[in-house]
């Protein structure tokens, strides 16, 4: 078991090395977006509510983003890829954390 901990390990650490900065920065805004949301809502909703509620806030933004590259810029559907899994993340975190 330890070994296989240990590879999973190295092969997650090597996987963020191939990773472009953009699709980090998609990632990292979406997951701190829907995590403070989460985090707000759960003040006023249930757990379950408030992460769904969160990862909508997050992805939502995300799509907007993107949808704002198609007409004026330049679009990646890896990018929306990355703003759905920042958003995903980030509200499972909080409703796992609290």
């Amino acid at each position: 078991m330890k070994e296989i901990i240990i590879a999973l390990l190295i092969c997650v650490s090597t996987m963020g090395q191939t990773i472009p900065q953009d699709k980090l920065m998609h990632f990292s805004s979406c997951y701190i977006i829907s995590a403070t949301s989460t985090m707000l809502l759960l003040q006023k909703y249930e757990k379950k509510e408030a992460a769904w509620i969160g990862f909508g806030i997050g992805a939502t933004v995300g799509m907007a983003k993107e949808i704002y590259d198609m007409r004026c810029g330049h679009s990646d559907m890896k990018d929306l890829h990355a703003d759905l899994l920042g958003a995903a993340i980030g509200a499972v975190t909080i409703r796992i954390r609290f």
